[in-house]
């Protein structure tokens, strides 16, 4: 469903992202750890267009990601990101967020769509007319989430989706992503630097550092200990 193939992401003369490949099968979870600045959510970035100077190949459910319009590839791939206050618009409704991505595609059955998604993130219908502030951080989260499934794209990619969250709101929304991808059949790539998180969501994980691929792990060899970079040792007892 995903396939990263020998991408290279540069910023200027600095090198983000090294030579780095990983393929993320259908309905899997692959998550990407690594200290700040390792290159986990340039990758993540690049996956939806948000990056333009980067070599190799991104393919998402066979579409290449550089060759296929944005409008297409939205379709079939989004993204929710670390802060959801600075995420969504703050003159919006909520009903308008979510609701925007389908205008701009001129879907049909908005207002019904738009319906629904707030039942799968588990707000009621008085929600769709209220503003970001009126929202709290949990909220908010599950109101960019459902912005994100608006146009029922089959991937999603979750760049720290509950570090701006207080502690006790975050279990519940990595219980909502989890509920989601075994209801709607969805495939996500999670970039965190919190390891419990990683252990919970992800069927297997990439370790990186220093813009480059450590090694890959099952989530069992992680529980286990059997990794043999003495990398992902440090960062496992830092965590």
């Amino acid at each position: 469903m995903i396939d990263v193939r020998n991408v290279t992401v540069r910023f200027g003369d600095a090198v983000a992202v090294a030579d780095v490949s990983l393929h993320v099968r259908p309905g899997e979870s692959f998550g990407l750890v690594g200290e700040s600045g390792s290159g986990k959510s340039t990758i993540l970035r690049t996956a939806v267009g948000l990056t333009s100077d980067w070599s190799g190949e991104i393919t998402i459910d066979g579409y290449d990601a550089k060759s296929t319009p944005t409008r297409e590839l939205a379709q079939r791939v989004q993204m929710v990101f670390q802060d959801p206050y600075a995420s969504l618009h703050p003159r919006f409704t909520v009903g308008r967020a979510i609701a925007e991505p389908m205008r701009i595609q001129k879907m049909a059955g908005i207002e019904e769509r738009v319906d629904e998604l707030l039942r799968l993130i588990g707000l009621d219908a008085s929600f769709r007319s209220r503003y970001p502030h009126e929202l709290s951080g949990g909220q908010r989260q599950r109101v960019a989430i459902a912005r994100a499934l608006a146009l029922q794209p089959k991937v999603l990619l979750l760049d720290e989706p509950t570090s701006a969250l207080d502690v006790s709101v975050q279990a519940e929304i990595l219980n909502l992503l989890e509920d989601l991808r075994a209801e709607l059949d969805l495939t996500f790539l999670i970039v965190s630097h919190n390891l419990a998180v990683i252990s919970h969501m992800c069927d297997r994980l990439m370790v990186m550092q220093d813009s480059r691929a450590v090694e890959v792990l099952t989530r069992e060899q992680l529980r286990a200990r059997e990794f043999s970079s003495p990398y992902t040792r440090k960062l496992l007892e830092a965590a």
